[in-house]
């Protein structure tokens, strides 16, 4: 009897261990999602030089409506709530910004980011469209141009993210210019009508930024890591009776 007895504490304290170890590995894994869900910020794009499109306004006579950049999904470590975009002014520039109504819109795309169209920009937009902010410009550019919008789960699993900013009743610019790649890279493409140079390597450079709170409404993208939550209750409801 003393021997079964033995036998059985060392299985419940193996057992103990062994739980013990999951609920840490399910823990970390849950911080891990809250990092990566809720994160400060991502970058995209390097400051290779300066561009007015399309804060600046469009080159001659150029339309200077439409405006798209494209980053490619291997630039993010995992899914983000994007809440803020900001665009930093260049180095030694100053000047008036493109007045008019811009609306940002953010989607998924298949495509890769060097390859989508240059004439028909409507096209290159994925079928998640969803409109991030509508924002009103004019007087001096800022030293950071930030946009706060309605938040946008962006899960680079499912495709590259493709910002599309629309401008209507453009008028006036002058010289100010925000940093752009200025075609080094390949994380990063523009498709646009404000003037020359399309394609991968070129675009402003980007910050993508998050700062939700678990207090507010879930997202979908907020499920898992609820169901991560719930599994480490689980365990340490069975560590819990383990001991008793």
């Amino acid at each position: 009897m003393e021997n079964i007895a033995y036998l059985t504490n060392v299985k419940s304290s193996r057992r103990r261990v062994l739980l013990r170890r999951a609920a840490g590995t399910m823990i970390l894994l849950c911080a891990l999602s809250v990092g990566t869900v809720f994160g400060s910020s991502v970058t995209i794009g390097s400051d290779n030089g300066s561009n007015a499109f399309p804060f600046g306004g469009p080159f001659g006579t150029n339309t200077g409506s439409d405006y798209q950049e494209a980053y490619a999904a291997s630039d993010f470590s995992g899914p983000m709530l994007i809440t803020g975009i900001d665009f930093f002014l260049g180095n030694g520039f100053t000047g008036s910004l493109y007045a008019g109504t811009y609306t940002l819109s953010l989607s998924v795309i298949s495509s890769n980011i060097g390859s989508l169209s240059s004439t028909n920009l409507a096209g290159n937009i994925g079928s998640d469209d969803t409109v991030f902010e509508v924002a009103n410009l004019k007087g001096s550019a800022p030293s950071v141009l930030t946009f706060t919008g309605t938040p946008f789960l962006y899960d680079p699993s499912l495709g590259n993210l493709l910002l599309d900013i629309s401008i209507t009743g453009g008028k006036g610019g002058s010289t100010a210019a925000y940093q752009d790649s200025e075609g080094v890279g390949t994380g990063i493409a523009r498709y646009q009508n404000f003037g020359l140079n399309n394609g991968l390597g070129y675009g402003l450079v980007t910050e993508f930024d998050s700062t939700a709170s678990m207090a507010n409404t879930p997202e979908p993208g907020t499920l898992p890591l609820m169901a991560c939550l719930g599994l480490v209750g689980l365990l340490v409801q069975r560590l819990r009776r383990s001991r008793a």
